[in-house]
Parts: C-alpha cells; structure tokens; sequence
C-alpha cells in the first residue's frame, strides 16, 4: 500500500464512512496540510503574554572552540545568590534559533521567576548556539557552566521541535547524568518515539505536542511506549500548532516539572 500506512488507511476509511471529504481527512491527520487548515482556521491559538514578574539576571557569553567561537546564554532565577551552586537545564533550541532563542522568543526567564515565585525549588537554565555540534554540550557547555559556579554532576534538558529530539537523544545518551527532560513538539517518527522510550527507562520524562501539529502521534506514541515499560511520564497532547505560541503555554507546567527532579526534592 504506497503513500499511506495502514493505519492512515484505516483513518481514511473511517472518516469516509462517517461522510466526511477531503477537509475532514486533512483534520484527521490522514491528508497533508492538518496545521496549515488549523492555522486559517484560527485553531493555533494565541501567543500569550509571559508572566509580569521581575525577573533574574539573563548573562550573555562567548564560548570558545579553537578557532570558533559560540554564543552561550545563562539565566537565573531572582535573589539568586552568587554563591549558590544552582542545577541547572539546558535548553536546545529548534531548527533556525539560536542561543537567545529561549530567552528572546519563549521568555523563559520571565516563565522561571513566575515558577520559583510559586515554590518551584531555583535552578538555571542555559542554551548555546549549534547545541547539535558533536560534543558541544558534554564537552564544551557544560564545563563553562560549572565554570560559572553551576551544579552540572546532574542536569536537565528542555528541547523544542529539533531540540526536543536533542534532547531526548542526549539523555539517552548521558543516562547517568541527567536528572529529567522536557521535550516540546519533538521532531520524531514512530521509530525514534519507540528506540527514545526503551533507552529513557529510569530518566523522568515530559513531552507534549500540539494536537494540530504533525509530531502529535509520534510523542503520543513515545509517551504510550514509556508507560509500556512501566514508567510514568507526563505531560501529552494539547490543543495548539508547532509554534511558539504552544511552547510558551507548556513553560508553566514543564517548570515545575524540572525543578524538583533536579534539586533531588520530586516526591
């Protein structure tokens, strides 16, 4: 059966039977095009405001790498002392970002102090440019960080899109050191979303995706495989598009997910 799997025959077929056309098969994910007709349709939602709260000290660096030199970016929580060795998640942005891309487009500093307003216990968050360089992050962020007067013995990792498969791969990849990860939108099939969970055994994991968007099935397929192997990720599938509209609406809920995995206090 070329062009469409079985089960996007299956789909097709029951949307058909139920008397729906084209527009109804491009809803159902079966057609192309699913967020493309959400989007005209004003489904995506709004971008919201970031929370109104002062926020920490957001510090631009340069990292270098022989003869390179890469932008890293570090933002703290308010009243955070300077000797305080806080944990630390790193966050990989999506195709096209960069390192400001978190602070600049998510507002995740602001998304921070709002959470450790509310009792989320403090921690940093950090992204560089090119976080997809081999080694980059092992070798290179993370040292710098520690540097910086950082905990990174264990961390954390936030991704969005390409960067939620960053870092679902780079956990799997550095088991023992990380504390959990956060992927938002990741851009995996059903392979990987099946390979992720049973490497990720062990790590806390939350990942959603937008219900319009097309990596929806493969992170409700990651989530379903990890329940499977007796895990108990959180986080799903919610109304929204691949955009950075939905990602600002996770920020709340994925916050507070990280801060208790990697302070050590997660029930």
């Amino acid at each position: 059966m070329s062009g469409i799997s079985r089960r996007g025959f299956l789909a097709a077929a029951g949307v058909l039977a139920a008397g729906g056309g084209a527009a109804a098969l491009v809803e159902a994910g079966v057609l192309p095009g699913k967020e493309r007709a959400a989007r005209a349709l004003g489904r995506c939602g709004e971008m919201p405001a970031p929370p109104a709260v002062p926020t920490g000290p957001v510090q631009e660096h340069t990292l270098r790498l022989g003869g390179e030199s890469v932008r890293a970016v570090i933002g703290r929580p308010p009243d955070a002392r300077p000797d305080s060795r806080l944990p630390v998640a790193v966050l990989l942005h999506g195709g096209g970002g960069n390192a400001r891309t978190p602070f600049d487009a998510y507002a995740i500093q602001n998304y921070l102090a709002d959470a450790v307003a509310q009792d989320t216990p403090p921690f940093a968050v950090a992204s560089v440019d090119h976080w997809y360089r081999d080694g980059l992050v092992t070798d290179h962020l993370l040292p710098f960080l520690a540097d910086q007067g950082l905990e990174t013995g264990r961390f954390g990792l936030l991704g969005w899109s390409m960067g939620g498969d960053g870092a679902l791969r780079l956990a799997a990849e550095q088991r023992a050191r990380v504390a959990a990860v956060v992927a938002t939108s990741p851009a995996i099939d059903d392979a990987k979303a099946r390979a992720y969970a049973r490497r990720l055994t062990g790590i806390p994991v939350w990942a959603a995706c937008g219900s319009h968007d097309s990596f929806a099935d493969p992170t409700e397929r990651l989530l379903a495989s990890l329940r499977d192997a007796g895990e108990d990720p959180e986080g799903g599938i919610y109304a929204g598009c691949h955009d950075a509209a939905f990602r600002r609406k996770m920020l709340p809920r994925q916050l507070p997910f990280l801060g208790p995995h990697l302070t050590g206090s997660a029930d």
